[in-house]
């Protein structure tokens, strides 16, 4: 079962790409990026000149939020793929104070 789900997971990230969706977005979207995350799917396999260029979050995270109509950005400049886990408090207070604000007619 879990390998199942992890093909199913690869296969959606390889054949499913949503970055060129963002722009279609309506709903209220706070993104909320620890700006030392390096991951990227791949990265192991990419030429080595290529490396270096992938998982760039917080220039990612910059190009989501400005694709995203309303989107809020939130950094998190010392945390890395899981603020959620490595500062539970920050992420928890950005991430309520992110809701706070999110609009309440939708």
């Amino acid at each position: 079962m879990v390998a199942w789900n992890s093909a199913l997971l690869y296969d959606m990230i390889y054949t499913q790409p949503v970055v060129y969706e963002f722009d279609q977005l309506r709903t209220p979207t706070l993104l909320l990026i620890g700006d030392k995350d390096t991951t990227a799917i791949g990265k192991d396999f990419a030429p080595p000149e290529v490396r270096p260029t992938l998982g760039r979050y917080p220039d990612l995270a910059k190009l989501a939020a400005e694709r995203i109509a309303g989107a809020k950005l939130v950094e998190f400049p010392e945390l890395g793929h899981a603020p959620q886990m490595q500062d539970p408090a920050a992420f928890h207070k950005a991430l309520l104070e992110g809701l706070a604000k999110a609009p309440t007619n939708r």
